[in-house]
Formats: structure tokens, sequence, C-alpha cells
């Protein structure tokens, strides 16, 4: 192997340079159109409006995995990651990526409520199927945090032949990360979804107030009480995101899905 500093620094300035010089956008209707067309090497960013980001968070893995043996934190990567890609897969999500102990679906704006359907369903799955086997079994605390976030994004191919990435700009990426580190800081357990304003006025826009907004009322339908609370995000402007800890009712839970589900069909 040779690696020559200066020819390569230069090499690589000429390269950057080129790629950030009078750089194009170009507007796709949906994030899988966007992935068809983004290229390598080309001066291109593919531009989707309005698209949902989802961004969910081990906390404390650090500390777990100093804590526990290679095998105990593979195995919780499992647990964590194929629940993940399969459920936001089932939910028509269009783009899924697994980052250690943390992941990011992608959605296009028809598709914002099942983005939330999709994160309480992993919420729920997580706690009847995992946490307790989890803390039985190692003495570890299963707490995840799902942050989610509505806006305009870019895409771009970053890399060389044969090793690229699909590269993702824009602010809804940072909001969805930051609700899910600020819902860490939660009393325990903090298994909490956070959504922005925006994506929050959506499901009233739906008329889903009833399926979303608020509790089944077990065991008699009697007591609905409003699941979400509401709080600022830091250092942007005075924005505001809403935020539950809740699941699907062992009971009703399915009744509610398969009714939003039902009514998202004539939007």
């Amino acid at each position: 192997m040779q690696f020559n500093i200066e020819y390569s620094y230069k090499s690589l300035n000429d390269k950057i340079e080129k790629l950030t010089t009078k750089q194009e956008e170009i507007h796709c209707e949906s994030v899988s159109k966007a992935l068809d067309k983004a290229k390598l090497e080309v001066n291109k960013w593919m531009k989707i409006d309005d698209t949902i980001v989802v961004f969910s968070d081990l906390k404390n893995s650090t500390g777990i995995s100093f804590d526990k043996q290679d095998r105990t934190m593979t195995k919780l990567l499992e647990y964590l990651n194929n629940p993940f890609i399969e459920i936001h897969n089932n939910f028509e999500a269009e783009f899924v990526e697994i980052k250690g102990d943390g992941g990011i679906a992608i959605y296009s704006k028809e598709n914002a409520i099942k983005a939330l359907l999709a994160s309480i369903s992993i919420k729920t799955y997580y706690e009847r199927h995992i946490a307790k086997k989890v803390f039985d079994t190692y003495g570890v605390s299963f707490e995840v945090t799902i942050g989610i976030a509505k806006g305009n994004l870019k895409l771009k191919n970053i890399g060389q032949r044969g090793l690229n990435f699909p590269v993702w700009a824009g602010k809804p990426i940072n909001l969805a990360a930051l609700i899910s580190k600020e819902l860490k800081k939660k009393k325990t357990p903090t298994n909490h979804i956070g959504i922005t304003a925006d994506l929050y006025k959506e499901i009233e826009d739906k008329d889903l107030q009833e399926y979303i907004y608020l509790s089944c009322g077990c065991p008699e339908g009697r007591d609905k009480q409003n699941l979400w609370k509401v709080e600022t995000i830091p250092n942007n402007g005075g924005k505001k995101y809403h935020y539950m800890n809740n699941s699907w009712c062992k009971y009703h839970g399915q009744e509610y899905l398969d009714k939003i589900l039902y009514l998202l069909d004539f939007y």
C-alpha cells in the first residue's frame, strides 16, 4: 500500500470543490423516487417535501455495552433492531437504516400517520415481549425513545464506486434525534414517543383524535384520558413537540388500529 499525502489531499479537494459548486436540486414526489434517482459523483441532490423521519434510540447503550459481555449486547441489538425493521416495513416506510443501537425510518408525506402507528406498534412489542425478558435474563432495563419529525429532506449518494451510501440532509433528521434525546431525560421508564406539532395537528386534520389523542377508557370505556403532553424543543425558536408513554391497549388496541387504517384509506 502507498499513500501520498499531498497528492491525495489535492485530488480530494478538487473532487469536493467540483461536487459543491453550483449544486442542483431535483424535486421528487416521494422518498422511493428520490432513492431511485440519487446518483453518485454528480452535483445533484434529490429534494422531497414534507417527509416523516422516525429516530429510535436505546437508552444508556454505552453503559450497557461496558457492563455486559459482547454476547449480551449483540442479543440486545437483535431484540432492538429486528422489530424496528420489520414493523416499519409493514407500515410502508420507504427507507430504514440501523446504526448500532438506533435506527432511522423515513416515510413520504402521505404515510405520516402510519409512521406514528408503526412506532406505537414497535413500542408495544418491546413492552410486551422484550422488556421483561431482557431484565430477567440480563438485569438490564430495556428503554427506547422515539422521536418523529416532519419536514423537507435532501438526498444524495456520497462516496466512491463500490463504497457509497445514501446521505440525508434536512431539519427533520435533527429534530427527530433531538426529541428522542430529550425524552431520555424523562423519569424511568422512558419508553416515550415524541412528535413535532405539525404531525400532531395532522391527527386532528384527519379526524383521528378519538383513536390517537385519547385512551380507550378501559376497562369500561368511560374514563378516557388525554394521552399527550407538550413541551418546547430546545434551541428551536419556541417550537413545540408532543409526547406520550402509552402503547396499544391489550383489549382495544387491534380494534383502534384497524379503525385508523380504515379511515386513512379515505385520505
